[in-house]
């Protein structure tokens, strides 16, 4: 039998109702499931937003129905374990959060009202790491519906965590949205670590680079590397140089990119860690690229391309494209048939991966010099997926290359076409609209 006492409301904040109302959602019940046979749905209804109190009787049999207990005893060991789970997920240790949070969903079963809270907020967390966004989107639903019990700090993870769910999706503005509100409520609390404020600054390092907006990226990525570093988080003051390296060369700023980007490569290799070395690698042939030193661009994405054996495909193929552009800027075409081989015998599958799908197709027409059916591809299913997917950069790249060429065809019409839509790309990608 589950027991249940009169104590249970003066145990937490929580009161009764809004306990009842997180199992109930919880369980994905509704409010007709839990009071079937035992009380009305709009008496469940009061006692759910704390208009009423139950007796002790009708308690019990709802929480029997939802299979909890809502005696609030102190769970500060799963409390902590959750929060070093939570830590682990801002390390990126895999093995170990996998394991983790196997554990802790057997522990969490007996558990009181806010730790289980904490829980489902760190399980979005969890989803967001392992980048399962029809999860994390369902729990996000979830969560809203019991917003209104939600103390300072859960209140804080939840809207930092829609801010990292917004960001994965492309949707940087509401991302920003999320993040402000989660730095306020930031501000009003004095339990977080110095590295947990060190994350948000990161984060909205990230975003704002992302919208462009550089000199603020270049703010919060600087005030987080600071804090990183006075709390010796090497990893973490890596990444920070990675994405100011990225800022500087977004500005000209090329010969500070490069320092950052170097200063990053000790840190990781003082780590030994091959994601962020290859990550540092790829950024400096992007660098190099900019700049036309095709050559050393070249040994930066080779570099990173055979740090990647244990990466997801996706990243192997950013590599192979890269390398492929900067063989195709020397016309060398015998170095780019070996990378195009080596990047189509890695696509198993017709969908898998369109968008590379697309590049590598693209680069089969150019390499065999067949423009003409390349303008028609391009058009009829190259451009709408690119639109569709707001990916600006490969719209300029390909449009200018066939505007070049039909311009040396005395084809002009379909030349000013291309530079048009070259230009329409251009404009919103540099805000000159």
């Amino acid at each position: 039998m589950i027991k249940v006492d009169q104590h249970s409301a003066k145990t937490t904040k929580m009161d009764i109702g809004s306990k009842l109302k997180f199992f109930r959602i919880q369980r994905n019940l509704k409010q007709e499931d839990l009071a079937r046979g035992i009380i009305s749905v709009s008496y469940l209804s009061k006692i759910e937003n704390n208009l009423t109190s139950p007796s002790e009787e009708v308690l019990q049999l709802l929480c029997e129905r939802l299979g909890v207990s809502l005696i609030e005893q102190q769970d500060d060991t799963i409390l902590s374990e959750l929060i070093a789970w939570y830590k682990l997920m801002m390390t990126s240790n895999g093995d170990e959060i996998r394991h983790s949070y196997e554990e802790l969903g057997r522990k969490i079963q007996t558990a009181n009202t806010k730790t289980y809270m904490y829980f489902v907020l760190f399980e979005l967390r969890y989803h967001l790491y392992l980048q399962d966004l029809e999860q994390a989107k369902l729990l996000i639903h979830k969560l809203q519906q019991f917003n209104d019990i939600f103390d300072l700090q859960m209140h804080y993870y939840f809207e930092k965590f829609y801010a990292i769910f917004s960001y994965r999706l492309n949707n940087y503005a509401d991302a920003l949205k999320h993040l402000k509100v989660a730095e306020k409520l930031l501000q009003r609390n004095t339990n977080f670590d110095s590295s947990e404020e060190a994350d948000l600054f990161y984060l909205f390092g990230l975003t704002y680079s992302q919208t462009t907006k550089v000199p603020l990226s270049i703010t919060y990525t600087t005030k987080a590397l600071h804090i990183f570093q006075a709390i010796y988080d090497l990893k973490r003051s890596a990444e920070c140089q990675v994405l100011l390296g990225i800022c500087y060369r977004r500005i000209g700023e090329y010969d500070r990119s490069e320092e950052s980007y170097l200063l990053a490569q000790k840190l990781s290799e003082s780590l030994n860690n091959k994601y962020l070395q290859a990550l540092i690698f790829h950024n400096l042939g992007k660098l190099y690229s900019i700049q036309r030193l095709h050559p050393q661009a070249i040994e930066e994405f080779e570099k990173s391309y055979y740090l990647k054996e244990d990466r997801g495909l996706d990243s192997k193929l950013n590599s192979i494209y890269c390398l492929l552009m900067e063989y195709d800027n020397m016309e060398d075409s015998t170095q780019c048939r070996k990378w195009l081989e080596i990047g189509k015998s890695l696509l198993t599958s017709p969908d898998e991966l369109v968008e590379y799908h697309y590049y590598f197709t693209i680069f089969d027409y150019v390499l065999a010099d067949n423009m003409d059916e390349l303008d028609v591809y391009f058009q009829e299913v190259v451009l709408p997926f690119f639109q569709q997917q707001d990916l600006k950069e490969p719209i300029i790249k390909y449009a200018e290359r066939l505007a070049i060429y039909f311009e040396s065809c005395y084809k002009y019409k379909k030349a000013s076409y291309y530079y048009s839509l070259c230009y329409q790309e251009l404009k919103k990608q540099t805000f000159l609209y």
